[in-house]
């Protein structure tokens, strides 16, 4: 009998690095915990935006997500056919950056594998 091995999960994240394979579709949530320079936490408002965007290995913009009205510090990124779709398989960075009343990049240049 053979055995055949199964794919890992897509999507994943794995040490900041977000994970799928070619024209999966899916959703995937990202809790925001965020600290002043008190260690206190900082509960995003109705004020407040969230922008992530993915840039191709060129630094080309591919998508960009932006969230309003966030709720509990939590964004939900929807990869349906027509966004997933824009990503054919290789490597891309994604930015996280607040607006409102903290204006800050708090993500990167983190990897996206699109596998």
């Amino acid at each position: 009998m053979v055995k055949i091995d199964s794919v890992l999960p897509s999507p994943r994240i794995v040490n900041g690095i977000i994970s799928w394979y070619f024209m999966d579709e899916f959703e995937i949530g990202l809790n925001i915990k965020l600290r002043d320079t008190d260690g206190t936490d900082i509960a995003l408002t109705e004020n407040d935006s969230v922008i992530l965007t993915i840039r191709n290995d060129r630094k080309e913009k591919v998508k960009e997500f932006e969230f309003k009205n966030i709720k509990d510090n939590f964004i939900n990124l929807v990869f349906n056919k027509e966004v997933t779709m824009l990503f054919d398989t290789g490597v891309y960075f994604y930015d996280i950056r607040l607006s409102g009343t903290y204006n800050q990049t708090i993500v990167k240049n983190n990897l996206i594998k699109v596998e």
